[in-house]
C-alpha cells in the first residue's frame, strides 16, 4: 500500500518539509534507505546516514 509523506504526517500530528507528495511505501533502516523508503533517526550513532540514504524521509 502507498501513502504519500503528506498522508503520514497528518496521520501522526506531523509536518513535512519537502515534498509532501513524495510516495511512500515501505520503510527501512536508515543506513540501509532505499527510494520509495520511510526511515527515522532515534541513535545519534546513525546520524552519518542522515547525509547519504535514499529514504523519501528521514525523521529525527
Amino acid at each position: 500500500m502507498k501513502f504519500t509523506a503528506g498522508d503520514i504526517a497528518k496521520l501522526i500530528q506531523g509536518t513535512v518539509e519537502g515534498d509532501s507528495l513524495a510516495a511512500v511505501s515501505t520503510v527501512a533502516k536508515i543506513e540501509e534507505g532505499t527510494p520509495g523508503a520511510l526511515s527515522f533517526l532515534a541513535n545519534p550513532k546513525y546520524t552519518e546516514y542522515i547525509y547519504s540514504t535514499q529514504s523519501i524521509g528521514s525523521y529525527c
